[in-house]
């Protein structure tokens, strides 16, 4: 437990600190290295030992996202399909690829080329959620983006507590044996308690903020349940070791692939309004 919060303090204000910065380009920087870091990762659970093609999809994203001609050649609001519907194909290709064989040439296929989507996909959204904050300052601290990670935190941290002190009833007990009911209620309802405040201070009315923290709540537990089972399918115990107390960049973020696409999804839509 004390890597694992030593961990936490020591990577929190950095990633905020690229949240913060209205420019794009430390998250960009940031993303770009995320989708690297992950699609190493998802080589060892998935069992290819070839290189990954991580690295090319990160640059492409750095090209569509970032500032230039490529991205304003996309529509307004095209993006929200695209997020959506390629997280999606790459969860059902981790999914189908983690019970391939190891020699299968599907295999090969989706791990090198379509399994990366299910990280890069939402790495894009909250790039796009980013993109949200209005221009003018060098500093935007009521950022969009805290929607789809900080009531996260909140909800991890009740989870713990309250699973350790009431958890009786276990939640899922073929993939992740130690997560109970209880504790996916004190989720769920931290996520809500979280995102009702930082969603109202940051502009947004209590019905979306309360929308985020139960998509927070609902879609990060399932995410989390998503890596758990494709662990288990691998056989290992963590994506990785860079992160003490927490595993791999994979453990990490798992809740976050889940919920990014949902939130963005939901402050697009009533941003349209």
């Amino acid at each position: 437990m004390r890597s694992r919060v030593l961990t936490a303090i020591g990577l929190i204000p950095f990633v905020l600190g690229t949240f913060f910065c209205a420019s794009i380009w430390p998250l960009l920087l940031l993303a770009g290295v995320v989708a690297i870091l992950c699609a190493l990762e998802l080589q060892t659970l998935l069992k290819r030992p070839s290189p990954s093609f991580g690295a090319l999809y990160g640059v492409l994203m750095c090209l569509i996202v970032a500032p230039g001609p490529i991205s304003a050649l996309a529509p307004p609001n095209a993006g929200l399909g695209f997020g959506l519907g390629g997280a999606l194909i790459g969860v059902a290709a981790v999914l189908y690829a983690s019970r391939l064989a190891k020699d299968s040439v599907v295999k090969w296929i989706l791990a090198d080329l379509v399994s990366v989507l299910w990280f890069m996909m939402p790495l894009w959204c909250l790039l796009e959620l980013h993109k949200m904050i209005p221009h003018g300052s060098s500093w935007v601290f009521a950022n969009p983006i805290l929607m789809a990670v900080v009531p996260l935190w909140g909800g991890d941290t009740a989870a713990i507590f309250a699973g350790k002190a009431f958890g009786k009833h276990p939640l899922a007990p073929k993939i992740s044996p130690k997560k109970t009911v209880e504790g996916g209620i004190a989720n769920l309802l931290a996520c809500c308690l979280v995102a009702l405040p930082l969603g109202t201070w940051i502009g947004y009315s209590w019905p979306v903020a309360l929308a985020c923290g139960a998509a927070a709540g609902i879609f990060g537990q399932v995410g989390d349940l998503f890596e758990s089972y494709v662990k288990r399918q691998a056989g290992v115990k963590d994506s990785g070791s860079l992160l003490p107390g927490h595993g791999g960049l994979l453990d990490r973020i798992d809740s976050v692939l889940f919920t990014a696409p949902i939130v963005y999804a939901i402050l697009t839509f009533f941003k349209l309004q």
